[in-house]
């Protein structure tokens, strides 16, 4: 299977209308007081095709992960496919959201790990809380690859968590 990850900056203004609308209700419906996309400071999305060879041809599937971070909540939505219909949520789409102050970010990622041995892949942000709406306290792995954008947003990511820990 052939994978290739495209990731950049994103403003609130970038979202599709409909995935904007989406997260907002979802908030609201997991008791967020306020706008989550209110005072967002850093955002990044990740686009993800995979082509797997079948006896009928090439599969491709599409993903786009959007993090947006503001002062206290880390936003993470997922939906499969392109935005071509931006009036509509793709129908799987999902959203998550983390309290700064319940996050831990795993350490990047240095070289490369042979499969099996543990530890967080490069290319992976790896993002452990309890979010809202839920009890459980669990591990997320966003595929984000390795481009310095990414860089820039685990920074601000990580310098936000601290902030919120103090």
């Amino acid at each position: 299977m052939a994978r290739n990850l495209l990731a950049g900056v994103i403003t609130v203004d970038d979202l599709p209308a409909a995935t904007a609308a989406f997260v907002r209700r979802q908030a609201a419906a997991r008791g967020y007081e306020g706008d989550p996309l209110d005072g967002v400071t850093h955002g990044l999305r990740t686009d993800e095709d995979t082509m797997e060879r079948l006896r009928s041809g090439p599969r491709v599937e599409h993903h786009t992960t959007e993090l947006l971070l503001s002062p206290d909540l880390l936003v993470i939505a997922y939906r499969q496919g392109h935005d071509d219909r931006y009036d509509q949520v793709d129908p799987a789409a999902r959203v998550s959201f983390h309290r700064l102050d319940q996050l831990e970010v795993a350490p990047a990622a240095t070289g490369l790990r042979p499969r099996g041995t543990g530890g967080v892949p490069q290319g992976v942000l790896a993002l452990t809380s309890t979010a809202l709406g839920t009890t459980r306290r669990t591990t997320r792995h966003v595929p984000t690859g390795n481009a310095p954008e990414v860089a820039t947003f685990r920074a601000a990511l990580e310098a936000a968590v601290q902030l919120a820990c103090r």
